[in-house]
């Protein structure tokens, strides 16, 4: 195969380091004068890349993929601008912010997560999705700032809080004993010991300071893994037969 330029695909006019003609000048060009490296006739051309890789990614699982977490909402704390409330929004083809406004698709989001140029960009994540053979950039991770990985955590904690806390909330009412001789439900009993607890956790997250927060998920850490794990599993909110009104 002839190696050609990425910029007009024409025959190269000259080796690397020598002194070559001036590029695209009756049809040939350099790799000194354009500065793109050469590519050979069959290879995906970088429209080609770029429309396969867009065509065939779906923007919201990538980012999964990568680290990113969106809320229920499909919105993740912009990569772009350092912000408290999620402002960006992931869509399927494209994302959004409307905090600072910006806009781009899969391949945007690639090079700002990794730092790479958009060429680099795409190519990574067709390796990464098996769209071309290769594992240039498999060792790469994606650059999640510190402060967005907080800021994720936080607002998984906060649902956790919300969640239960509602849970106790329903299992007050829904078990609440219908004579005074009834036998007191597990879910009824655990209703009345915790809720007041969790509530107050979860006032933190509402209206406390970061600092606060940061410290309730650092003392509570195995705490709030424990409530995350029991949520992983259906919880089971029928009475049993013994406690049927």
């Amino acid at each position: 195969m002839r190696a050609v330029c990425r910029r007009r695909f024409a025959p190269i006019g000259g080796k690397i380091g020598e002194n070559p003609e001036p590029p695209h000048r009756n049809g040939k060009s350099c790799y000194a004068a354009c500065r793109f490296p050469f590519i050979t006739k069959g290879a995906r051309t970088t429209d080609n890349l770029f429309h396969e890789v867009k065509e065939r990614l779906n923007l919201i699982d990538t980012a999964k993929y990568y680290g990113i977490q969106p809320n229920r909402s499909g919105f993740v704390n912009c990569l772009f601008h350092k912000e408290k409330t999620p402002s960006l929004k992931l869509y399927p083809a494209h994302f959004h912010c409307y905090g600072c406004g910006k806009h781009g698709d899969i391949i945007t989001l690639t090079t700002q997560l990794f730092t790479l140029p958009p060429y680099h960009a795409a190519q990574k994540l067709a390796q990464d999705f098996n769209i071309i053979r290769g594992n240039s950039f498999q060792n790469m991770k994606p650059r999640i700032s510190e402060q967005l990985q907080y800021y994720q955590q936080e607002q998984k904690t906060f649902r956790l809080l919300n969640d239960y806390c509602l849970f106790l909330e329903k299992w007050r009412e829904d078990y609440r004993p219908a004579t005074p001789d009834e036998d007191f439900h597990p879910l009824f009993v655990e209703s009345l010991t915790k809720y007041e607890q969790y509530n107050y956790y979860r006032d933190i997250f509402i209206t406390g300071t970061e600092d606060e927060r940061r410290d309730f998920m650092k003392i509570c850490a195995k705490e709030i893994a424990a409530l995350d794990e029991r949520f992983t599993q259906p919880i089971k909110t029928k009475r049993s037969v013994s406690h049927e009104r």
